[in-house]
């Protein structure tokens, strides 16, 4: 009976974090703490590192064009960076097809507003230990690790939640 209790209580656990707009620290990485850098080609064949945004307040988001929840947050990334973006926000797309050409093909024909990196495989994903598709990153001005949402961001009729632009206010400097 009480192995029954805690498996079932790990699995209660593992349901009630993946659930939309749940909040948590990456595997061994805590709230503070430098964030892995990483190399990626974006759609026109530039190449960036993560580092390179600092003194920015960066929203890594971790999608595929496969993934519907990823699709339907996309227009939300866009108005996080319309909105935020003068302040020192960049919302960064980090696309795992395995085909880079799926990717821009998708991109071209629903334009979003926000840099789209390609992630070919998801090595990022791997590295930062996501669960699933989408999973997006908070990353300070210093490129410290603040928080994690899993799932598609907390949203309020297609706007970002309070509590979500209650946080970015505060990391932008209020």
């Amino acid at each position: 009976m009480k192995r029954f209790f805690l498996v079932a209580s790990l699995a209660l656990t593992c349901l009630v974090l993946a659930q939309p707009g749940c909040k948590s620290a990456p595997r061994g990485m805590h709230q503070g703490e430098m964030v892995p850098d990483f190399v990626l080609p974006m759609l026109d064949g530039k190449v960036q590192k993560l580092s390179n945004y600092r003194g920015k307040v960066v929203l890594v988001n971790l999608w595929a064009t496969w993934c519907p929840p990823c699709i339907e947050e996309l227009p939300l990334l866009g108005r996080l960076q319309q909105e935020f973006g003068p302040r020192g926000l960049v919302v960064l797309g980090l696309a795992a097809d395995d085909d880079p050409e799926a990717v821009r093909t998708f991109v071209k024909q629903n334009p979003v507003k926000f840099d789209v990196f390609l992630d070919v495989g998801g090595e990022v994903g791997t590295r930062y230990g996501i669960t699933g598709y989408p999973e997006t990153f908070v990353v300070d001005r210093e490129g410290r690790f603040q928080e994690k949402y899993i799932g598609p961001l907390p949203s309020d009729a297609g706007r970002p939640a309070d509590e979500l632009s209650r946080r970015l206010t505060a990391l932008l400097g209020g």
